[in-house]
């Protein structure tokens, strides 16, 4: 992978942050139990777009079900018909009542959970139904506080794209744990704040501009429409190119 024009991660993330400006409307969404609107959410978003998962969370607290004990006693069908239309939400509703009856039956419920050190915790979360390591990372995260590297999609898509992490690895392919080592190894994440807002701008940068398919790195960001009007509000108004374009080692392949 190509280190020209490399730049310690530190200004690039300051770029990004002026650029997107800080996006603090990220869990918990419409209520306080972060841990509880975090792990539902990352059951939903499993194949579905965020805005169908959002709006979903709210038709669940609308319902009275605002905490693993009212979902553990909910009905798995009403659960079901609540979260369509997400992907699978026949399968998701029961999963969900099933991930929310363990969750209470462990001693201390997930707050115990997520007390525990980072790898302990991580491995009590995989042991969970529906939630694998993403799914758990992001709850050690943003529920409990654990400073780590997130390898989701929107990660691999930046890091294969840009020069930030020296390494010969196929990040797009390389198995999870690999890819989140190596970053930690190169860029130690110390506090969990500074964590979330490395996620937080590798997403919104993916969001805008560095899409999947014909990444919008010399024109203004694409705009996406959430149910909770103030994410992405002020966002890619009136900007240009992208701002990793000074790290990007792809940009002549997928410039327009």
């Amino acid at each position: 992978m190509s280190t020209t024009n490399h730049l310690p991660i530190t200004l690039l993330f300051n770029d990004l942050k002026a650029h997107f400006v800080h996006e603090p409307h990220w869990w918990p969404i419409h209520g306080l139990d972060v841990a509880f609107e975090t792990t539902i959410g990352m059951v939903l978003v499993q194949q579905t777009r965020w805005e169908v998962v959002e709006a979903a969370v709210i038709r669940l607290r609308n319902a009275g079900i605002l905490s693993f004990e009212d979902l553990a006693n909910a009905d798995a069908g009403i659960v079901a018909t609540l979260c369509k239309p997400c992907a699978f939400y026949t399968r998701k509703g029961q999963a969900l009542v099933a991930l929310a009856q363990q969750i209470c039956a462990y001693q201390g419920g997930m707050a115990a959970i997520l007390a525990q050190p980072r790898m302990l915790a991580r491995n009590t979360l995989l042991s969970l139904p529906q939630i694998g390591r993403e799914s758990a990372d992001t709850i050690l995260l943003y529920a409990g506080h654990h400073p780590l590297f997130i390898v989701d999609a929107y990660a691999r898509r930046f890091l294969s794209r840009t020069s930030i992490l020296q390494t010969s690895m196929n990040v797009l392919r390389a198995p999870y744990d690999e890819v989140q080592a190596l970053f930690e190894a190169q860029y130690p994440l110390h506090d969990a704040a500074t964590a979330r807002e490395v996620h937080a701008m590798m997403v919104e940068v993916c969001i805008h501009h560095c899409t999947a398919n014909r990444p919008r790195c010399m024109q203004p960001g694409y705009h996406r429409t959430f149910v909770d009007v103030r994410k992405c509000a002020a966002h890619c108004v009136s900007c240009q190119h992208c701002p990793a374009m000074s790290v990007c080692a792809h940009h002549d392949k997928f410039k327009d």
